[in-house]
């Protein structure tokens, strides 16, 4: 009796550790990964050979860009207000058009709501004050109404303050529309409700000095409350000799496969020395990449050799509909010679078709490659275990037998 309660006691020893071992196993792979901002995806851009690939006379910064289906729309600062073009390959632009019925309009962001686009942008004679930021409607992308400051709760968006980090605003940097959204702003604003509402808007923040990106929600558009009360920054300055130790601002955000990614504008003595990248789970708690910057000036290309920056970024997993490059990935940006020349630069990644997608990533650390060892020890383990436990049977059975003869 004493040998078959043995028995038992180590086979259920011996499943139960395979079990949790299993267990384990499957949490690993099931579990999402944490942002990893040194995916190569996502960094190492291809510059168009040809660039700039719009030089107009007058300056080209800022871009604001949307796709169709079949064209590439672009709003753009010229230096004094703002204006349209348009391409049907991302490549060659036709001339700019004015926009008509905006306020002083520079660093605009437009972007197709339904039935209508909506324009949020900076006045260029405000800063301290949310006036800085007004917002407008249009059928065509160039005729504007409802022209008119947005508005915010409380001063969670921007406090009028000198020396806070929201104590002004150079304007909007990005924004999310969800049609599914909220009819009212999700309070209390933090990271468990913002993506429950309709507009989500990544801004620019000022001391006066310093400059840092936030994010501030709205219903319609118009009225906005700044996440966790506007207290602090989603991707501040760096600090320090870092290269954005004191400018990380105009970005653009793209949410791919479940991970939020953002390439951003910085500097150490203003915003235009490069763009960084950075990546985030949730779109709120972000990591810089290490090797940042991804461009700078520096580089040693003479249409950018004074300014790199102002980013816009979009993504279509199918390439775009074959307009253009084919990509998933494009990028407009600015550049500045060193006589002082404003142009418009492009770049492109494509997304290789043969990664999978794990745990919301392209391209992720390939989790059974990792485990493929344990793999093979358990199944060796499971094999002595089930060895082990054969021959203790047999032994059983002739021991039995040995007493009845």
């Amino acid at each position: 009796m004493s040998l078959n309660i043995s028995r038992n006691a180590c086979l259920r020893v011996g499943i139960s550790l395979l079990s949790a071992i299993v267990i384990t196993a499957a949490l690993f792979i099931a579990a999402p990964e944490p942002a990893n901002a040194s995916n190569p995806q996502y960094i190492n851009w291809q510059e168009y050979p040809a660039n700039p690939v719009f030089d107009p006379v007058e300056r080209v910064y800022y871009p604001s860009i949307i796709f169709d289906g079949s064209t590439y729309k672009m709003w753009y600062d010229d230096g004094s207000g703002t204006r349209y073009s348009s391409s049907v390959d991302g490549i060659s632009w036709a001339s700019g058009t004015s926009l008509a019925g905006l306020t002083n309009a520079r660093h605009a962001v437009v972007q197709w709501i339904g039935t209508k686009y909506m324009a949020w942008y900076w006045n260029s004679t405000q800063l301290y004050s949310i006036n800085a930021i007004r917002t407008a409607e249009s059928n065509d992308g160039i005729n504007w109404t409802f022209d008119a400051p947005i508005t915010q709760v409380g001063t969670t968006v921007i406090t009028g303050i000198s020396g806070n980090w929201n104590g002004g605003s150079y304007g909007p940097c990005e924004v999310f529309y969800n049609p599914a959204g909220s009819a009212t702003i999700v309070a209390p604003v933090d990271a468990a409700t913002v993506w429950q509402n309709k507009f989500v808007m990544y801004y620019d923040g000022t001391t006066g000095g310093l400059e840092d990106i936030g994010i501030a929600v709205s219903a319609n558009g118009k009225q906005w409350q700044g996440y966790n009360g506007g207290t602090t920054p989603v991707l501040a300055h760096g600090g320090g000799t870092t290269w954005d130790s004191n400018y990380a601002t105009f970005c653009s955000v793209q949410k791919i496969d479940g991970i939020y990614h953002m390439w951003y504008s910085g500097g150490q003595t203003a915003s235009h020395e490069g763009i960084g990248y950075a990546q985030s789970n949730d779109g709120i708690t972000w990591t810089k990449y290490t090797g940042n910057p991804i461009m700078h000036r520096n580089d040693g290309v003479p249409w950018r050799s004074t300014r790199t920056y102002t980013p816009r970024v979009l993504y279509d997993a199918g390439g775009f509909n074959g307009q253009g490059e084919p990509a998933q990935l494009k990028m407009w940006y600015n550049g500045t010679d060193a006589a002082g020349n404003y142009a418009l630069g492009y770049a492109r990644i494509t997304i290789s078709p043969a990664l999978v997608t794990v745990g919301g990533r392209v391209n992720p650390v390939n989790k059974i490659a990792i485990l493929m060892p344990y793999f093979y020890m358990i199944g060796g383990l499971v094999a002595v275990i089930a060895v082990g436990m054969f021959t203790w049977k047999k032994l059983s059975f002739a021991r039995v037998n040995s007493r009845k003869n």
